[in-house]
């Protein structure tokens, strides 16, 4: 029997993709089961893998049967895609399946730190109607949004924002030479100095980890908010604290952190200025749905000899 191990309990009817598919036996593993995963995860051929569990060089080489990641989302930050390759393991990933849901999320994130949606409706349970007087929330139209990377994502956040609010889209993505309604910079710090709204879109890589520190931090307007829907890392977190409390820069909306879930002494935590979610943007109903469908197709694909439609280290195939 060819084991598949799931890392999440699948919808009945993204299950019903592996029928027809012969001598295969599926175990589930639900979050915080280390112990039955690493049980698993030694005779397994394929790994539908979310973000509970982390396939590093050890467990990938103690895994004696394994020919596929499959995982739950577009980063694949949980994985030692180098160890992978080197084993001949094929890392998959579902690039296009969340790309409207965090587009939303983005966009939703900039109208409520705008907004002040959060801070408004604090207020008012707490008895302070006069606090609608203070003039604290923004406008929108017409305003500057600027991409930090310009791919799926952060295309549809701009068409969103262009369309909805006329806003002017500038970005920076260094493997994007031209793109039809945004302006792009060569340099990333123009686009960090021009802009009301920075957005990032990127991925987390020893390149981009703690990218957004106190040099980017310090070009943009102190009329100016950050946005992330991408990956904590990218973000010096201290130094954006430090931002926030100078009031250096108007504000920020964050989706992910550096650490999920957040530590106590995390220094956004305690600022009025900044908006956190908790990596919600692509676990919207119909997007985990479309995410699990797909990791489910690159697995059955596999199984069924078939290339696989998003392979990760692209390398591995012939």
């Amino acid at each position: 029997m060819r084991k598949i191990l799931l890392t999440k309990k699948l919808k009945a009817d993204n299950a019903k993709l592996f029928d027809g598919i012969p001598d295969i036996e599926l175990v589930t593993v639900g979050d915080g089961e280390q112990a039955r995963f690493d049980e698993h995860i030694r005779d397994a051929e394929a790994l539908l893998l979310s973000t509970a569990y982390k396939m590093t060089k050890e467990v990938i080489d103690g895994a004696k049967n394994l020919k596929v990641i499959s995982r739950t989302g577009v980063g694949v930050d949980n994985v030692d895609v180098k160890a992978a390759t080197e084993k001949g393991v094929l890392v998959l990933n579902t690039p296009e399946a969340n790309s409207i849901s965090v587009a939303e999320h983005a966009v939703a994130l900039m109208l409520a730190v705008s907004k002040q949606l959060v801070m408004y409706d604090g207020e008012l349970r707490a008895g302070n109607f006069a606090i609608r007087r203070t003039n604290k929330s923004v406008d929108i139209d017409g305003k500057t949004l600027g991409l930090i990377g310009c791919g799926r994502i952060g295309r549809f956040t701009a068409e969103k924002c262009r369309a909805a609010f006329d806003m002017k889209i500038i970005g920076y993505d260094p493997y994007i030479k031209e793109l039809p309604g945004i302006t792009l910079y060569e340099s990333i710090g123009e686009v960090f100095e021009r802009a009301d709204y920075v957005s990032l879109h990127i991925p987390l890589t020893d390149e981009t980890r703690n990218l957004v520190g106190e040099t980017l931090l310090s070009k943009m307007k102190p009329s100016a908010y950050l946005i992330n829907t991408s990956r904590g890392g990218i973000v010096d977190e201290a130094a954006l604290a430090r931002a926030l409390k100078e009031e250096r820069i108007a504000g920020a909306a964050l989706d992910v952190l550096e650490n999920e879930p957040p530590k106590a002494d995390n220094p956004l935590l305690p600022l009025k200025n900044v908006i956190l979610t908790p990596h919600s943007a692509a676990l919207t109903k119909e997007c985990s749905a479309r995410v699990e469908r797909e990791a489910v197709a690159g697995i059955c694909d596999y199984l069924k000899g078939d290339t696989p439609k998003f392979v990760f280290n692209r390398e591995l195939i012939k």
